[in-house]
């Protein structure tokens, strides 16, 4: 059988205490699995956010256990002392606003994620090269951020998140500013990678058009995972 790439086990996580506590996340239980795309969808303040800062190993859980990549990364604390290793490591992010370094070029931002993990410059270069070709906007490659639309940038912000071969992909309303089509791109390239890669692609979205994109979708209320019982009701 195909091992999950993350595992969550009673995932929970609360900002502030006594009355003004917020529980964000409750009890999360989720397995996610190789060469799927999976949305994360509810209202705002439904934990979305939170939930895919965890198993971006931004934020610190509460309490509950996650393995990434068959690695137990947390069990009621942290295992590893290097977070900014382990995402380097396993995590590519995506988010709505591309973040692209604006005094930077097109495979240079892409460069730049291989350069951070380590990697010579020459062969930073030749991975990012070979990602935007990958990816159809290899024309671009020596745009800056300014000079490229919308859907390219997403292109060159994927092609960022897949600099160091991550098993998982996180991504924050990647279409949120794109229209239909430009929107549909982003999400068949998604699913390019993760069929192609074996990894598994997690998205944030509370974009409807993009909703049938995805292997499966999980809705959260008030910190919770609905079943499909809670949905029907």
């Amino acid at each position: 059988m195909v091992a999950p790439v993350v595992e969550l086990r009673e995932i929970s996580k609360h900002f502030g205490e006594g009355a003004t506590r917020v529980d964000a996340l409750r009890s999360v239980s989720l397995d996610i699995y190789p060469g799927t795309v999976i949305g994360l969808r509810g209202p705002s303040g439904s934990g979305k956010s939170t939930l895919l800062n965890v198993i971006g190993c931004i934020l610190e859980p509460n309490r509950g256990s996650m393995k990434l990549s068959g690695e137990l990364v947390y069990d009621n604390r942290w295992l590893r002392s290097d977070l900014r290793g382990l995402r380097l490591e396993k995590i590519g992010f995506i988010f709505q606003s591309h973040n692209l370094l604006p005094f930077l070029n097109a495979w240079e931002n892409v460069a730049i994620a291989r350069i951070l993990a380590g990697a010579a410059a020459p062969e930073a270069e030749a991975r990012a090269l070979e990602l935007l070709t990958y990816l159809g906007i290899e024309r671009r490659k020596d745009a800056m951020p300014g000079q490229l639309s919308g859907g390219e940038a997403q292109r060159v912000a994927i092609a960022r998140a897949l600099a160091n071969d991550p098993r998982i992909v996180l991504a924050d309303e990647p279409t949120a500013a794109l229209d239909s089509q430009r929107a549909g791109a982003v999400m068949d390239l998604l699913r390019k990678v993760a069929v192609e890669h074996g990894t598994a692609v997690i998205v944030v979205t509370h974009d409807e058009k993009i909703f049938n994109r995805f292997d499966h979708i999980f809705a959260l209320r008030d910190g919770a995972l609905e079943t499909d019982r809670d949905r029907a009701a």
